[in-house]
């Protein structure tokens, strides 16, 4: 059996869009279940860096003593070696790039998306997400097409600490079918572009699920807030 790239499953653990027939083949296959738990937990640690956990300048004696261990060693130079790059190595690599490139680039992202040809967002539809179990205030929720893509946007607040995580699924109107959309960061919201070619009149309900990090990618059943879209 094929398993899904590594760049791919990263992206899932993003939250960023991806094919359906990428998460039904996660949703059935362990071992890409079991890749995807990881590299989601890494991303949630780094959606929860804080101003504190900015590094600092190191002392000028640390750098005084890195340049002298570099002098003593510099005559045993060791041959090369050949790296192995494995599978799993592959998909970390990918996924700290881009949790990097997350966190770092968050303010060009702003400047850069303020000045695009097209600031102003076109509203598709929209909802009110009401609350289900232990959220006490309700969310919303929109679709608004930017460049010619539609783009969700979840906007919370109270929702409960979890040792899980909150996901972000658009379900038919009789929950027969879903798809995931992505990881929600609870203290923010989130902004998840959807997969070309949805058709929001077949997934119009907008669901959360605080979900475990337990390898199944399925729907927990756990739903704290659900809401439809008016288009």
């Amino acid at each position: 059996m094929s398993h899904l790239d590594p760049d791919t499953i990263a992206l899932i653990a993003l939250g960023e869009s991806a094919l359906p027939s990428d998460i039904e083949h996660v949703r059935g296959c362990l071992p890409c279940q079991g890749e995807l738990d990881e590299l989601t937990a890494v991303a949630a640690s780094a959606r929860a860096i804080s101003s504190e956990d900015r590094p600092v300048v190191a002392p000028a004696q640390i750098w005084d003593r890195i340049e002298a261990e570099l002098t003593t060693d510099s005559r045993t130079i060791p041959a090369p070696v050949t790296p192995q790059v494995h599978r799993k190595s592959r998909g970390m690599f990918a996924l700290a790039a881009s949790v990097g490139i997350l966190i770092g680039g968050l303010g060009t992202y702003t400047v850069v998306a303020s000045n695009s040809a097209n600031p102003s967002p076109t509203l598709v539809a929209q909802a009110a997400l009401e609350p289900l179990r232990d959220v006490t205030e309700p969310a919303v929720a929109s679709v608004q097409q930017i460049d010619g893509r539609e783009v969700l946007y979840v906007q919370t607040s109270g929702l409960p600490a979890t040792d899980g995580f909150y996901e972000v699924w658009l379900l038919a109107p009789d929950s027969s079918n879903m798809i995931s959309v992505g990881m929600l960061d609870a203290s923010e919201g989130g902004k998840f572009p959807l997969p070309a070619g949805i058709d929001l009149a077949a997934f119009p309900v907008v669901d959360i699920s605080l979900e475990r990090f337990d390898g199944d990618v399925t729907h927990s059943t756990d739903s704290i807030l659900r809401g439809t879209l008016t288009i």
